[in-house]
C-alpha cells in the first residue's frame, strides 16, 4: 500500500488525561514531518471522554502487541522504529478501514454492496458495506444532538421506530444482525437538505 511510511522512529510519549490518553510521535526525517499516533484508554460519550473496561483492555492488548509493553511503561519504547499507516485526517500503526462518502456526482445511482458489520453505536444503527474495494456505512439515527449541553439525547419513540424499520427491512431483529454479514445489498445515493448525502439500503425481499 502506497500509504505506509517505512520504519519510523518513535521519538516521543507522552501521557494525558489521568494517564488515560498516550500520544506517540514517531520522525519521518526523509520527508521533514512528524507523525503522531494516539492511544485513548476511554471513549467519547455525550461531549466527554469517560473509562470503558473493554476499549481499555483493547488498548493494552495494542501496547502488548506493537511495543511488547505495559501502557504504562510505553516510554521505554522511544527509539524503536515502526511502519506507519497515515492517512488523511490521522496516523495508526495498523490499517484502518476508511469509512469513504459518496460525492456529488453520484446522487441519484444505484449500486450494489456487500454488508460487512452490523452495530448499534448508543445514538444509532449503523451497517457498514462495501462498494467496489471503498467502505462505506448507512445510518439510522435514533438520537438528537443537543448544540447547547454538547450531547446527544435518544428519542426512545424513534429508537422503537428504528429497530422495527431495521426488522422490516432486513427481514431480521437486530439481535439477529450478524446474519447479514456478507449478504448483497441495492443502495441508492439520495441528498437531504439540500446538501447531506447518504446511503439508503432498499428493502430485502420477502422470501
Amino acid at each position: 500500500m502506497d500509504n505506509i511510511l517505512k520504519e519510523l522512529e518513535l521519538v516521543e510519549v507522552t501521557y494525558s488525561n489521568n494517564n488515560n490518553k498516550a500520544l506517540f510521535v514517531f520522525l519521518d526525517r526523509k520527508r521533514g514531518e512528524i507523525r503522531e499516533i494516539i492511544f485513548n484508554k476511554q471513549v467519547y460519550n455525550n461531549g466527554e471522554f469517560i473509562d470503558n473496561e473493554e476499549k481499555s483492555a483493547k488498548v493494552e492488548a495494542w501496547c502488548k502487541e506493537y511495543f511488547n509493553l505495559p501502557f504504562m511503561e510505553l516510554k521505554k519504547a522511544i527509539g524503536i522504529k515502526k511502519d506507519i499507516y497515515a492517512y488523511d485526517n490521522f496516523n495508526s500503526l495498523f490499517e484502518v478501514a476508511v469509512i469513504e462518502k459518496f460525492t456529488e456526482e453520484e446522487t441519484g445511482e444505484i449500486l450494489e454492496g456487500e454488508i460487512t458489520a452490523v452495530e448499534d453505536h448508543g445514538i444509532g444503527i449503523i451497517i457498514y458495506f462495501t462498494y467496489g474495494s471503498k467502505n462505506y456505512q448507512s445510518k439510522m439515527m435514533y438520537a438528537q444532538y443537543m448544540d447547547e449541553e454538547r450531547k446527544w439525547y435518544v428519542n426512545p419513540v424513534k429508537k422503537n421506530r428504528q429497530y422495527k424499520k431495521f426488522k422490516d427491512k432486513f427481514k431480521v431483529p437486530f439481535e439477529m444482525k450478524d446474519e447479514l454479514i456478507g449478504k448483497s445489498i441495492i443502495v441508492e445515493v439520495k441528498k437531504a437538505f439540500g446538501s447531506v448525502l447518504y446511503a439508503d439500503i432498499k428493502p430485502f425481499l420477502k422470501k
